[in-house]
């Protein structure tokens, strides 16, 4: 279902992409119409308004008809990954794009790039309504500014087959179980699965800012893995498959909505746990760029898209995690994929990292140093 086969997916690789939604909903999403009390003027012209982002994260803007009310036209341009967001800010975008749909991790050094803008909480009203486990990440608060509105999450669980798994695992330790051996899936990202193995395999406070010494530990671990997994796929859709047809039984990492991919195969006895270590969890925002041509629309856009009908569009279409509270209420069969009823526990579980460092000089490994020390686990 996804055409992006290589490359880091955000914080993630993914192959049936919990980024890349069904391009078949996007043009049956516009229903009814919603209210325009409040708005600037500027919206009652035609207007285009440039979105960078994420396949799919656009849809949650149609489910009203406010876009097509107020002649407003999305030009949207799809990305691969977060480096684009960046790299057509700093090289001509700044002033030109008006909404961008940056992983929370990278919001730190966009603002220390200069190229976002803050958000004025007090056209964005919803931001009331988003959960405390969200609302306030510190990486989308900046020196007590907001940069990012954040809508949509996700964790990295163990997965498991409750057929084959006789009691809910508590440790990833338990991975390395004889029972287990060859019947091990994982994932092929790079990104999270370092992350995840310096929450295992080291002494990281940070599990996204490591010493070499920390660094080589995680990879040491993730080749240990080796002795023991059956498959390395490379998307979260052929692990689902590999999960659905029993071929792997538990994994390294995961997805909440792997549970709903199984379901989906006919195997409804897929189930996930945060082990006693933790793990990683995701968090991705609507941010406005620097000098966006259209602020007053662009702060409605990040007010409509954590309203509750494009939360629970995006919910239960596309099973994502949403962060409104009062959508989470009224969320249907999406409701049972994801934790809603311990989201204040889940922070004690996994944990939103920042990017690691891009540039030497913190005494902490680059992301560049991860990707090539990746590699040596790739080859071992």
């Amino acid at each position: 279902m996804n055409k992006y086969k290589s490359g880091l997916r955000r914080i993630r690789n993914f192959g049936l992409s919990r980024r890349n939604f069904n391009k078949g909903l996007l043009g049956t999403a516009a229903v009814a119409g919603l209210a325009t009390a409040g708005l600037s003027s500027t919206a009652l012209a035609a207007t285009d308004i440039t979105f960078l982002g994420w396949e799919g994260y656009d849809a949650g803007l149609f489910v009203d008809s406010y876009l097509a009310d107020n002649d407003i036209n999305l030009n949207t341009t799809y990305i691969g990954n977060n480096d684009e967001i960046v790299s057509k800010l700093v090289s001509g975008g700044v002033g030109t794009i008006d909404i961008v749909t940056p992983y929370m991790g990278y919001i730190p050094m966009m603002v220390a790039a200069d190229i976002l803008q803050p958000i004025d909480e007090s056209k964005v009203p919803n931001l009331s309504k988003i959960h405390p486990f969200f609302v306030n990440d510190p990486n989308i608060i900046v020196d007590g500014v907001r940069y990012g509105v954040p809508f949509t999450w996700g964790c990295a669980p163990m997965m498991y087959n409750t057929k084959v798994v006789s009691s809910t695992p508590e440790s990833w330790a338990d991975l390395f179980k004889p029972e287990y051996k060859g019947k091990v899936g994982m994932m092929d990202d790079p990104l999270g699965n370092i992350m995840l193995a310096a929450v295992i395999a080291t002494d990281a406070e940070v599990a996204t800012s490591l010493t070499k010494k920390q660094l080589d530990d995680a990879i040491k671990y993730l080749i240990s893995l080796k002795s023991i997994i059956r498959l390395n796929t490379p998307s979260w859709g052929d692990l689902a498959d590999a999960l659905a047809r029993g071929d792997v039984v538990i994994t390294f990492s995961g997805w909440e909505t792997l549970k709903k991919f199984c379901v989906d195969k006919g195997a409804d006895h897929i189930d996930y746990v945060y082990p006693k270590e933790g793990t990683f969890a995701w968090l991705d925002t609507y941010s406005i760029a620097k000098d966006a041509p259209n602020p007053d629309i662009d702060h409605k856009l990040c007010d409509m898209i954590v309203d509750v009908p494009a939360q629970l569009f995006i919910g239960d279409e596309f099973i994502q995690g949403i962060t409104n509270s009062d959508a989470i209420a009224q969320l249907g069969i999406s409701k049972d994929f994801y934790p809603y009823d311990d989201l204040s526990g889940l922070a004690s579980k996994a944990t939103f990292f920042a990017f690691p460092p891009i540039e030497e000089g913190s005494g902490k490994t680059t992301f560049s140093d991860w990707l090539e020390a990746y590699e040596t686990f790739k080859a071992a």
